[in-house]
Order: C-alpha cells, then sequence, then structure tokens
C-alpha cells in the first residue's frame, strides 16, 4: 500500500508542477522592457579584484584550523547520517539534525577525501565562501558595489561567520541560499526577465532541502511580493503574475517534490519534539547569548555597543531609501521567533543567523552614515563624507577581525577530556557519563563507559568502585533533564578539570569521587 500511496502522491506533484509551468510558460524567455534605469552600479575591474582578494582571504581564514574538534550536533551529523548510503540519506528523516542537502555533500566529500572531521566540514566551507559572493551580488543590488564590498569583507572578518563555515550543519549553506534568492527576488520584481524567476524557484527549493528554516524566508519575500503587488497595482506591470507561478509556485512544487519521501517522518518529527531545557525556549535567554555573540564579534562590550547604534543609524537609512533591505531582514526574524516560541521548541541563537548578511550591509550603511554626519558640521563636500565612512567601515572590520583566533580550536573538546581522563585513571576505576556526552563517546570514539541517568544507578557503581570519574557538559540540560545527579556532582563529586570550547555552554567537565556513597 505504501508504494502505490507515494507513486500517487508524486504523480500529483508532477501535475501540479506541469500546471504551474503552463500558467507562467507565456512569459518565459521574454525580456526586460519597462525598467530602463540602472539596476546596480557598473562592475569595474578594481571592483572585481577587490572582491576575489576578500574572497581569497575568506577562504584561507575557514579552511585554516578545520579539523578541530567536533561539537554534540555535528558528531551526530558524521555518525547517524553522512554514512549512510545516498539512497538512505534522501528517505531519511530522524530528527531536525538531518540538513538534507548538506548530508548529501557531506557524504560525497567522504567518498572523495576519505572520512575525516574535515572532510565533514568541507561543505560549510564551500557554502561560507560562496555566502560572501551572494551578498556582494545582493549588496550590488540593494545598495552600491562600495558597500556591497565593505559588507562582503565583514563577513569574510567575522568570528561567527568562519565558525559557523567551520560547523558541519546547514547553516552557511541557508545563509547561501537566503542572500542569492533575495538577490534574485530583489532582480525579479524590477525585471521582466522571467528566467529569473526560474533560478529563483530552484535556489528556494535547494535552501529548503538544506535547512528548514528557509520556508521562513521564502514566505517573507512571498509576504513582500504581495505588498508590492498592492503597492504597483496601478503601474503597467504586465508580468506581476510571472513571479507567482514561476517562482513561488514552481519553489513549491519542487519544495514537495525533494521531500516527498520524508514527508511524513517530518511532520512525525515536529509533532514529538519536546522541549528538556525550559531555559532554552525564554527569549530573554536567546537575547543574552545574542549580545554576548556580539561582544564576541566585536572585540569587547564597548565596540559592540558602538556597531549597535551604527547598525540603527543603517536601519533608518535603508528605511528611507531602501526599505526592502529591511523588509527581508525583519520578516523572516519575526516568523521564525512567533513560530518556534509558539511551538514551544528550543530558540537557539543559530535560528537566525541567516540574517547575518543582511545585518553586515546594515552596518556598513551605518558607517557610511556616521562619515556623512562627521563631514555636514564640518561643512566638508560629500565627496570628503564617502571615504571618512570608507575608512570607519575598514576600522570597524580591522577590530572585528581581532576576534578571529577565538574561533579555531575544539568547539567542544571531547579528546582533551577523553586523554586526561587515559592518562589519569587507575585500576579498578569507573567512568560514567551523563547526558549529551554519552553519544560521542559511544559512537565516535567506541569508547566502553558507563552511561548514568538516575542517582541510584550513580550511587551503585559508587559503591563497587574504588573511584568514580564522571563526565557531563551542557550545564543546564543536567540541570533540568538529571537534576538530582546534579545534585550528587555537586556534593559528592570534585571537578578535577574543565575542557572548554567554542560552543556556548559546551565545556566537558571531568569530576572524581573517591568515596562511596553515605
Amino acid at each position: 500500500m505504501v508504494a502505490p500511496k507515494l507513486s500517487l502522491a508524486i504523480g500529483s506533484m508532477l501535475i501540479l508542477g506541469f500546471v504551474v509551468l503552463i500558467l507562467g510558460g507565456r512569459w518565459i524567455g521574454k525580456s526586460a522592457t519597462e525598467n530602463k534605469e540602472p539596476l546596480s552600479d557598473p562592475c569595474r575591474p578594481s571592483d572585481l579584484a577587490i572582491l576575489i582578494a576578500i574572497m581569497a582571504v575568506a577562504s584561507a581564514l575557514r579552511l585554516y584550523g578545520l579539523n578541530a574538534g567536533l561539537w554534540h550536533d555535528e558528531v551526530l551529523t558524521y555518525t547517524r547520517y553522512a554514512r549512510m548510503p545516498f539512497g538512505e540519506i534522501i528517505s531519511t528523516f530522524s530528527d531536525q539534525n538531518q540538513h538534507m542537502l548538506y548530508t548529501i555533500l557531506a557524504h560525497a566529500s567522504f567518498v572523495i577525501f576519505g572520512e575525516s572531521t574535515w572532510s565533514l566540514r568541507v561543505p560549510a566551507v564551500l557554502f561560507g565562501i560562496g555566502s560572501i559572493w551572494a551578498l556582494y551580488l545582493f549588496g550590488r543590488q540593494a545598495a552600491s558595489t562600495r558597500e556591497a564590498l565593505l559588507a562582503a569583507a565583514l563577513l569574510a572578518c567575522s568570528y561567527h561567520h568562519i565558525w559557523f563555515s567551520q560547523n558541519a550543519r546547514g547553516y552557511t549553506g541557508l545563509l547561501f541560499w537566503t542572500m542569492l534568492t533575495s538577490w534574485l527576488f530583489l532582480r525579479g520584481l524590477r525585471e521582466a526577465w522571467a528566467q529569473l524567476w526560474l533560478f529563483y524557484a530552484v535556489a528556494s527549493a535547494l535552501g529548503v532541502y538544506t535547512n528548514m528554516t528557509m520556508l521562513f524566508v521564502i514566505v517573507g519575500q512571498f509576504l513582500i511580493y504581495l505588498m508590492a503587488l498592492w503597492t504597483r497595482r496601478l503601474e503597467s506591470w504586465p508580468y506581476r503574475w510571472t513571479g507567482l507561478f514561476l517562482g513561488f509556485g514552481l519553489a513549491g512544487f519542487l519544495t514537495l517534490l525533494l521531500h516527498a519521501i520524508v514527508l511524513p517522518q517530518i511532520f512525525a518529527g515536529m509533532v514529538g519534539e519536546e522541549s528538556t531545557v525550559p531555559a532554552w525556549t525564554n527569549p530573554l535567554w536567546t537575547l543574552l547569548e545574542f549580545v554576548q555573540g556580539i561582544q564576541m564579534s566585536f572585540a569587547g562590550g564597548i565596540v559592540a555597543t558602538t556597531a549597535l547604534l551604527v547598525f540603527g543609524a543603517g536601519f533608518i537609512s535603508f528605511t528611507r531609501t531602501d526599505p526592502i533591505v529591511i523588509q527581508l531582514l525583519v520578516i523572516p526574524t519575526l516568523l521564525v521567533a512567533a513560530v518556534v516560541i509558539g511551538l514551544g521548541h528550543h530558540l537557539w541563537p543559530r535560528f537566525f543567523f541567516f540574517t547575518i548578511g543582511f545585518g553586515a550591509l546594515v552596518i556598513i550603511r551605518g558607517c557610511l552614515q556616521v562619515g556623512r554626519m562627521i563631514a555636514s558640521p564640518l561643512r566638508w563636500a560629500t565627496r570628503r563624507a564617502i571615504p571618512i565612512g570608507t575608512a570607519f567601515c575598514i576600522a570597524l572590520i580591522f577590530v572585528s577581525a581581532l576576534s578571529i583566533p577565538r574561533v579555531y580550536g575544539p568547539k567542544q573538546d571531547f579528546l582533551g577530556a577523553l586523554n586526561f581522563i587515559e592518562a589519569s585513571k587507575e585500576p579498578g576505576d569507573v567512568i560514567v557519563t551523563i547526558g549529551l556526552v554519552t553519544f560521542t563517546y559511544s559512537q565516535l570514539y567506541n569508547m566502553d563507559w558507563t552511561e548514568v541517568k538516575t542517582v541510584e544507578d550513580l550511587e551503585a557503581i559508587r559503591a563497587r568502585a574504588k573511584r568514580t570519574w564522571l563526565l557531563y557538559t551542557f550545564p543546564p540540560h543536567i540541570q533540568s533533564v538529571y537534576p538530582k545527579i546534579m545534585e550528587s556532582i555537586q556534593h559528592d563529586f570534585k571537578t578535577l578539570k574543565q575542557f572548554p570550547g567554542t560552543v556556548g555552554s559546551g565545556t566537558i567537565f571531568v569530576c572524581l569521587s573517591d568515596t562511596p556513597p553515605s
């Protein structure tokens, strides 16, 4: 029964796609005639040379230290998904850690380069570098070539962009598709060239196939498209329905087609997911993590505050001159927050990583605005305001680059903790793991350490062991899921060493108890 139902579903979607193409096909191949004004600055050879230099620097920064230690989610990608055969990858969606297109590319990387930490992360690096190029394209369309190049440079030297470019997950892929579809979307609104919407549809579907958060980006773009239909309802816009059918309609069809095999698993996973740490569902926690991230990116609180003020100046400027940039930034962000909070899921800051490209562009605009404000009271000519603003941008990029050394190193130092215990343990010692560290040590390092889920089991082990070693990570998770064990850790164990990583709360704690339970 399953096969006929699946065939019927795929057949129905094929018919839907055929209808979409018929409805939109009458516009394919027609060139732009209604928009005569220039859509972006001309690209000079010097601009291209600067972009190539930025891309080269970005590549070097992201390839360096690529083999550092994995963290929990990467280990899940490594052991649970990337090792699977291709047929199983496209038909398996066990949980939201499955970023389909990324897993396919990681598997291909394994086939080409062999299994390793760095080969697992190669797709993230490529997407990260590509997202800088896509930001440049969007920036030239939405602002100016100068702003596009400066925003690309800021992203190239961004701590968080480098971090995610070395994170074996689909978030840099999500950023790449967000910027690319935004560029195509903006051009589709301004130019009567139907092929742009075809490219948009393909890019959108691949974006959702990379990370489900892309759905919010597309919905945001669709709402902006509807607003454009309303505001331009009295204009002569003969191709007003091209985006609806060839863009959004075809994007929906391709998305359904790519996910047809795993749709039941996706719906089951969304319904069955429950929050295990209430603090991680609190928007205030997310906001505090976001603020800490800004401080990390700009090497201190004072500079981070300055960056926020500059961001405000750029935000106001774009609202007045190019509001669509702010709409592309704000609408999907609000949609993500509303849906995730409404469902009671964990509100991870990384859910909003796709906005970093727009944020970089807004900050650069703010710097240029500051240059104008400085030049204005001094009665300098406008042409002098631009170099002042550019110098301010370069200074901010330099300050941002100061935080780059912190990005290199293990995201979670599982191996450091493992080597420490192996060098320190004695005959008769027992090693136990609590919570999320268990998966990594059992599945990645093949350690036969004992997992403990209740305080009674922990006390039973302590009663017969000479000494008891205990490892855990993510204290909020342990506190929420294993509160009694956390009490025992605080009262009966001594923390011998902490192995910090670059993941927030991802420190590996190594504890020891050399006395039996009372």
